[in-house]
């Protein structure tokens, strides 16, 4: 168990159980500017401490792998905190230095591989019978996508596609068939391309509602595809005005709760005239929280021990901090809620309940004595 290796390397009598590195995105240099990484992160550190770890800041940028190597190959693990995408740049240099550090025996979470199978889009497509998920289709290729994408329109009027990678909203949209409010189109005929669709991105930074042909938008979508990506096809949420709820765990525990209220996708009308709770900061709560103890069970004693074995993952692999963001599904008969899973944030989840700062602490600390051990 973690807490008895935790135990164990505490009673050694050792200075320093180990060393383990922060790692995010920023600007380095000799003095650099207090960032998010720094103020996040910093109870981490302090409960880091109390297990007589010595938690090390990496700051990472693409113009410094060199330095980057030097400083990760000098700890025992390392916890890191980048987006998929962010202000252009990927993590394409980051992966590849994780996969060496990881090869060279040094404890790495969330792996590369690991954020691959659960922390893009691709997981909804895969775990859709799980019991969070929906109706929900993946598009391999730009054909297949323009062979099956119209007549899923046509049969639901709308749909949310989103990008395999991302974050923020990024390269997700509301696709609405316009003229089906009008009966041009039944359920059961495919709307041609020069049919008129509402489009919203769920990206806060552009989330206007455009009107275009459905192939000229499809034909938008192209990019998605470069780079072995892909697209998921999902059944819009009709209850999305009731926000979210953000699931947060600690490999495969729940450590917390967070009740969100997303904009994206929403009509503007809505978004402003929402609950007032919807304005409100959001509230990090404890995994015991009433409102969401039949989420919690359904995630520790179904949902994820399910996952693991469709993604072909063990408890170890799982990250030691990661997140599952819920829509509110239909009710059931007994006026019950029900959830879908939204997306995976494995990559970079922050803020996260400070109440996990210690579970987390000693989970990471325990897979680090792993692989230390695994090494002699």
């Amino acid at each position: 168990m973690p807490a008895q290796r935790v135990r164990a390397a505490l009673e050694s009598g050792t200075d320093c159980v180990a060393r383990i590195g922060l790692l995010w995105r920023g600007e380095r240099g000799p003095a650099p500017a207090p960032t998010r990484g720094d103020t996040l992160l910093s109870p981490l550190r302090d409960t880091f401490a109390e297990l007589d770890v010595v938690a090390q800041p990496v700051v990472f940028s693409d113009d410094a792998i060199e330095e980057v190597r030097e400083e990760l190959l000098q700890l025992d693990g390392v916890l890191v905190w980048v987006n998929p995408i962010q202000d252009g740049r990927d993590r394409t240099q980051l992966d590849a230095l994780l996969r060496e550090a990881a090869a060279r025996g040094i404890w790495v979470s969330a792996r590369p591989d690991t954020i691959l199978r659960m922390g893009t889009k691709e997981v909804l497509f895969r775990t859709r019978q799980l019991g969070w998920g929906t109706d929900t289709y993946l598009y391999a290729t730009l054909a297949e996508f323009r062979d099956g994408f119209p007549a899923r329109l046509a049969a639901d009027h709308v749909r949310v596609l989103k990008q395999h990678r991302g974050n923020g909203g990024q390269g997700v949209w509301k696709v609405e068939l316009v003229d089906a409010a009008t009966g041009a189109n039944s359920p059961t005929e495919t709307p041609p391309l020069d049919s008129r669709v509402r489009v919203q991105h769920a990206d806060k930074r552009d989330a206007r509602v455009h009107e275009m042909l459905l192939g000229e938008f499809m034909d938008s979508c192209a990019r998605y595809f470069s780079n072995s990506g892909c697209v998921i096809d999902q059944a819009f949420q009709a209850r999305l005005a009731e926000g979210m709820v953000r699931c947060y765990l600690v490999c495969d525990e729940v450590v917390g709760f967070c009740h969100q209220w997303p904009k994206g996708l929403l009509p503007s009308t809505t978004a402003t005239t929402r609950a007032p709770a919807a304005s409100a900061p959001h509230v990090m709560e404890p995994p015991a929280s009433p409102a969401y103890q039949a989420l919690k069970t359904k995630m520790e004693n179904e949902w994820v021990p399910k996952m693991k074995r469709v993604l072909d993952l063990d408890t170890a692999a799982l990250p030691v901090i990661w997140d599952a963001d819920f829509l509110y599904g239909p009710r059931t008969a007994t006026g019950n809620d029900t959830y879908v899973l939204c997306e995976i944030n494995a990559s970079a989840v922050w803020p996260y309940p400070e109440m996990a700062n210690r579970r987390l602490a000693e989970a990471a600390l325990a897979g680090t004595i792993a692989s230390k051990a695994s090494r002699r």
